[in-house]
């Protein structure tokens, strides 16, 4: 793995944890239990997916990015 891709891997992993944390304190849950429900209800894949653009934004347009995604997908916390 050249050093660009390490790079640009971790990242990734180091955003989705804050993002995964930052949702887990809006919502009074733990980093376990926000990140399944955030998995239960699509927003990991869209995050996944979507890194590219989501990253650019700020934390909070995030968050309701990932809300709106977990509603369409069955969730009830925005």
């Amino acid at each position: 793995m050249a050093a660009e891709e390490i790079r640009e891997t971790k990242n990734r992993i180091a955003y989705t944890v804050m993002i995964v944390r930052d949702f887990g304190e809006a919502h009074q849950l733990t980093p376990r239990q926000a990140q399944n429900y955030l998995r239960r209800h699509k927003a990991m894949d869209y995050m996944e997916e979507f890194y590219d653009v989501e990253h650019t934004l700020s934390p909070d347009d995030t968050l309701k990015s990932l809300g709106t995604i977990c509603k369409k997908n069955g969730g009830c916390m925005v």
